[in-house]
């Protein structure tokens, strides 16, 4: 009788309370649906992406395993060279069999299962982390906490629907064509699609499992790869105070932080630099041709990434030379091996244009597809930014000047790296020889991507602006952490110069940490990440009149099809649009027919029924001189524009215009 009692008195203690909190929130529920559903695709989304970084990094740590370097050197350097294999694998389902989600999901599970052993092994280099934490000092701690905290404004931007520019011309734009065509192919419609995309290959898997989110997720996962890389191979060299001093000079840079988040591809860049960097550094201790090869492959993915991209090969072509000057002999197999290690994971891309347009670097250089005279010649009409000051003095002009959305250099790249990598070299007979080794091979590394850099920027104001140099960057963290050790070994009077150099690390630190948080809140993100803003309100907030001009396009009737004249973002009206992806639709077809009824029927013949033209920036141009939008052409557009009946006027920015 008294066990009863007992468990009675137990259920009651158990059911009482159960019932009153199940019957509160009846009445007092703490999110609504759309709550639930937005948080449960972000937890797919992160699982999604760590998965994908997961498949990578077991089958790099089944091919090049073991690697003489520290842990995250060698887990960062299995999951780059695993993306690139993954992003090669992608396009060569993605056109023979296609691009269907249960492939993609198959392909997915089928790797994970097929590489679990690797994967745990690999899984394992990630717990070094918690002893560098726990062994490391006050001002370290601080350090890991300040990149931790910044990263994580750019992981919500990431969450939240897309809305930076290049990502809505082509970046996430590419994968999103290629699924809803089912194959990967050639798109006339949109010359990038001749651009090599190992990124949007990887945007690809993500999206097509997890949506455009996904894909962004994946893309700022690679900057966590790329603060365990780097950290990991500077410690292996010099101590953790070092490491982290290279690792807060990349990411005091807040374009470096926010850019993880936007669904670019120069953190991928960026991660083949690295690795290319390690590999390099590995060939130097040892001189093993297989750090060549690896080096050479890192290049050519990078390549394969983005072709200005291609200044990675063009530095370690440079410092192999550099290294062999006491061997010449050696050199024509040593810049052989490198070279075609480059070549073979650049080919793939080389190919694919060739079988769809017949031009290998399409859309460049040579007249093919949608790509004829005049529209190659207007794509080269840019001209260099700045003046002999920016290669003299690129580093500073590029640190100080160098403001994103700015023009010239574009990014806000922090003083760290130019504020220590110029000490590097201070107190260089104290270092042991190894570690002299290593600056040395840094040192070349460095000047020789500040020269191609220089170079390159007077030929094309594109090529100078601070994103193309993306995988040099490790480059000149590596030199800043060098600086920061050799002059905090000095003392300045009674002031210990290291206390001073560690205060003013966490300020920059600090500051950058403050000012993308305050970007994102500015722009609603978070809020719009867990379904509390709903997209078009979050659209209209931060791209302004471009959502109610896409939604007037999504509005028009079915079958309807809308040309857009200098307006190259199109993913969110495909596929009823086709973007003016190099803005130069009008000019083209201008100085092909001179003549509004030509042109007209043209538009006609090819389906389009209507016309979306961004007028602020036709204003602009005319009142900002341009050569690739010279007055004359733009003056003829608006006259053309005067014989077309306006369908629709948006906000006075866009208009558009009846075909029919």
């Amino acid at each position: 009788m008294k066990r009863n009692a007992t468990f009675l008195t137990a259920l009651a203690a158990f059911l009482i309370p159960v019932s009153v909190i199940t019957f509160y929130y009846v009445t007092h529920k703490p999110f609504d649906s759309s709550f639930a559903l937005a948080f449960s695709l972000n937890l797919w989304r992160i699982l999604l992406a760590g998965s994908i970084l997961a498949l990578a990094g077991g089958i790099g740590n089944r091919i090049l395993r073991p690697l003489p370097f520290h842990p995250l050197a060698s887990l960062a350097m299995q999951a780059i060279f695993g993306l690139g294999l993954i992003a090669l694998l992608i396009l060569l389902i993605g056109s023979l069999l296609g691009v269907h989600r249960w492939v993609f999901a198959l392909l997915l599970l089928g790797g994970l299962f097929l590489t679990r052993h690797s994967i745990r092994l690999w899984l394992e280099h990630w717990k070094t982390w918690k002893e560098i934490i726990q062994n490391g000092s006050t001002s370290e701690r601080w350090i890991c906490t300040l990149i931790l905290l910044a990263l994580s404004s750019p992981l919500w931007t990431a969450l939240a629907p897309p809305i930076k520019y290049d990502a809505l011309v082509y970046h996430l734009t590419l994968p999103q064509a290629y699924l809803t065509a089912g194959h990967i192919t050639h798109l006339p419609w949109l010359m990038m699609s001749g651009y090599p995309q190992n990124a949007e290959m990887l945007y690809l898997l993500a999206m097509s499992l997890g949506g455009a989110s996904a894909a962004t997720v994946l893309g700022w996962s690679f900057a966590l790869l790329g603060l365990s890389g780097l950290f990991g191979w500077l410690v292996n060299h010099w101590d953790s105070r070092t490491a982290w001093a290279g690792c807060a000079a990349v990411f005091a840079g807040s374009t470096l932080i926010l850019s993880s988040g936007w669904g670019y591809v120069d953190w991928l860049g960026l991660l083949f630099g690295l690795a290319c960097l390690i590999s390099l550094d590995g060939f130097h201790k040892t001189s093993q041709s297989s750090y060549l090869w690896l080096a050479g492959a890192m290049a050519g993915m990078a390549i394969g990434t983005k072709y200005p991209f291609g200044t990675l090969a063009l530095v370690g072509l440079s410092t192999i030379i550099f290294l062999s000057r006491r061997s010449l002999n050696l050199l024509p197999r040593r810049v052989l091996t490198f070279g075609l290690a480059a070549t073979l994971f650049t080919l793939p891309w080389l190919m694919k244009n060739v079988l769809f347009t017949g031009n290998p670097v399409y859309p460049f250089f040579f007249p093919a597809a949608e790509m004829d005279e005049t529209r190659v010649s207007i794509y080269f009409e840019d001209e260099p930014y700045g003046d002999w000051q920016d290669v003299i003095f690129l580093p500073w002009r590029a640190t100080i000047w160098g403001i994103e959305g700015g023009p010239g250099y574009a990014a806000s790249i922090g003083p760290l790296l130019l504020g220590f990598g110029l000490l590097a070299w201070i107190g260089r007979h104290k270092l042991t020889p190894e570690q002299q080794q290593t600056l040395q091979l840094v040192s070349v590394f460095a000047l020789a991507g500040w020269v191609v850099w220089a170079i390159g920027g007077r030929f094309t104001g594109y090529l100078l602006q601070t994103r193309m140099v993306y995988p040099l960057m490790p480059g000149f963290a590596a030199l800043a952490a060098f600086g920061f050790r050799s002059a905090s070994s000095l003392q300045l009077s009674t002031i210990r110069l290291q206390r001073v150099l560690s205060a003013m690390l966490l300020l920059v630190l600090a500051f950058t940490t403050v000012e993308v948080h305050l970007d994102l809140f500015k722009h609603s993100t978070p809020q719009t990440a867990l379904g509390i803003t709903n997209l078009q309100d979050y659209l209209a907030a931060n791209t302004g009149w471009y959502q109610p001009a896409m939604e007037a396009i999504r509005s028009l009737p079915p079958g309807s099809r809308t040309l857009m004249i200098y307006e190259p973002r199109a993913f969110y009206c495909l596929p009823a649009c086709k973007p003016d992806e190099n803005l130069d639709r009008w000019r083209s077809n201008w100085m092909r027919y001179a003549d509004f009824s030509a042109i007209r029927r043209q538009w006609q013949n090819e389906g389009f029924t209507h016309l979306l033209v961004f007028r602020l920036g036709v204003e602009f141009m005319k009142d900002n001189p341009d050569p690739k939008h010279p007055l004359p052409s733009l003056l003829a557009l608006e006259a053309f524009l005067d014989t077309l009946p306006t369908f629709e006027d948006i906000g006075g920015v866009y208009q558009l215009y009846s075909l029919e």
